[in-house]
Order: C-alpha cells, then structure tokens, then sequence
C-alpha cells in the first residue's frame, strides 16, 4: 500500500466494511508469515491510519475467526483448489480464510457479496490473474456453503 494510500483515512469507495475486510487482510497475512499472536496482530492494526474509519466489530471477528478457525477453513475450502490452501501466496491464503469466516459468521450477507468484496482485495492486494482464482475456489465454495441460496433462484 503507498504513503498516499495509507494517509487518506476514507475515500468513498472504501466503506467501513471493506476498510475491515482489508485490515483483516492485513491481520491474517501477518498472521502467516510471521505466526504472531493474535493480541500482538490485533495492537498494530489498532494503529493503522484506517483503523478509526473500520467497522471494528466486523475486522475482529474476521481476523479472530479465520485465525482460530484457520485448519477447519482450510479443509473446508481444498476441495475446490487444485494447490493446497497452504501453498497459495499468502494474500490469496489469506483473503480465502476470511471469506471463509465471513461466509460462517454471517449468514445475513449473501454470498455474492462476499465473494465481491474478496475479489477486490485480491485486485488490490494480490498477484496480477489472483483474483480469479480467488472467485473460482469461493464461487464452488459458495454453491456448498449457501446452496439454499443458488437453489431459491430457481
């Protein structure tokens, strides 16, 4: 992220949710290359120049659940990866493991938003084509996860 990305505290279309969404991104990227605690993690993101424009309840329950809950994802999510979830780039690794926790901790959200919001942080964050693997691996993730919700389209 650039000084001048890092200085402007919300621009229209970051939303309080996105702004959590990539705080923790940020959380559980840190979390996978480092192996900090969690305390530690959730400390520094309470510094982060965005971190009063969040919506603070979404970004620790993203960061905590996909961090707790991070083998259980990630199971949950390999069959619908060629690579094991623990060989992605990070950023991937990472943006997977929160939709993950947000498709469990949020019922309400209907999935194509959070497969929205994880394509875009794999835009900004990730490699160059890593947003299409994002939205492959959680469209299929999706069709199991909310299958209720592909099926009352009909």
């Amino acid at each position: 992220m650039s000084a001048a990305e890092r200085s402007t505290p919300l621009d229209k279309s970051r939303s309080r949710r996105r702004l959590a969404r990539e705080l923790a991104l940020k959380g559980v990227y840190q979390w996978l290359l480092t192996g900090h605690d969690l305390a530690a993690i959730e400390q520094q993101l309470a510094e982060e120049a965005d971190f009063p424009h969040t919506d603070h309840l979404l970004m620790l329950e993203l960061l905590r659940t996909a961090i707790r809950h991070a083998d259980a994802f990630r199971a949950k999510l390999a069959p619908f990866s060629r690579r094991a979830i623990t060989d992605l780039d990070p950023i991937e690794h990472a943006i997977l493991l929160i939709a993950a926790a947000e498709f469990a901790g949020h019922p309400e959200t209907n999935h194509r938003v959070i497969i929205d919001e994880a394509i875009e942080l794999a835009k900004r964050y990730g490699a160059d084509e890593g947003y299409k693997f994002v939205n492959g691996v959680l469209d299929r993730f999706a069709k199991r996860e909310r299958a209720v919700e592909f099926t009352s389209r009909s």
